[in-house]
């Protein structure tokens, strides 16, 4: 209540752009952009979505001031911490022969030609691609897309097969596509990152807000998955309000 009544004392302003890419940190992104909002009614909260690897990008270019950024990524420049953990599916047309499994090991479909886009770095597309695979083989690239759009579009028709975060299945549910756990992949690990130095008031709030609901989506769920982060979430003057 105090931080709240110090926040309208002071008249807090301006613009937060959030940068993410398909469905960022899963619900974490909207429940954070949301209660920041709430939090800091003078500010105007942008989400900006980025195609495939480009939000890292899009921080040191100075086009977002936070991002939610998919690893692996090129972290060059900016301070970030681990918030969000995944694990990935296997999209596929919903006629597919493996379509009615209950989950799917990355050499069940390596035979099965493999989205992929030249748009992200070259480490960023085999991460995603599992290349190689458990057993050293290569996948079979399939056609390349620019945006999650492109990509479902030509799983859909069955020109190829996708690899996904799970919160993609959730948030692009259609009746022409299957999506089906991979149980053989490292899950898909997401960090909050803003460029060095520019933690301003804002990055600051925002900041506290998804350690905050990033903390409490773990509480009961196991140990901190925050390890091996390259900064830490800047604490704001208040601490988290």
């Amino acid at each position: 209540m105090a931080a709240a009544a110090e926040r309208h004392r002071r008249g807090e302003r301006g613009v937060l752009r959030v940068g993410f890419e398909a469905s960022g940190a899963g619900e974490l992104t909207t429940r954070a952009r949301a209660e920041f909002a709430r939090r800091h009614p003078g500010v105007r909260v942008v989400p900006k979505r980025y195609k495939w690897g480009q939000e890292a990008a899009a921080l040191r270019e100075g086009l977002v001031d936070v991002a939610f950024v998919w690893l692996p990524n090129d972290l060059t420049g900016l301070r970030s911490e681990m918030v969000h953990t995944e694990p990935r599916v296997v999209g596929l047309p919903s006629g597919h022969a493996l379509a009615g499994r209950d989950e799917i090991s990355v050499l069940d479909v390596g035979d099965e030609p493999l989205m992929w886009t030249e748009r992200a770095p070259r480490e960023w597309v085999d991460w995603w691609a599992v290349n190689p695979r458990p057993d050293g083989s290569s996948p079979r690239w399939g056609p390349t897309n620019d945006n999650v759009e492109e990509m479902l579009e030509q799983v859909a028709e069955g020109s190829a097969i996708c690899f996904a975060p799970m919160s993609m299945a959730r948030y692009y549910t259609r009746p022409d596509l299957s999506w089906i756990p991979l149980t053989d992949v490292e899950p898909l690990r997401t960090v909050l990152a803003w460029a060095d130095g520019t933690d301003n008031n804002l990055v600051r709030g925002f900041a506290c807000v998804v350690r905050e609901l990033a903390a409490g989506a773990r509480t009961g769920s196991g140990p901190d998955d925050r390890t091996g982060t390259t900064g830490r979430l800047p604490d704001g003057p208040e601490g988290c309000p």
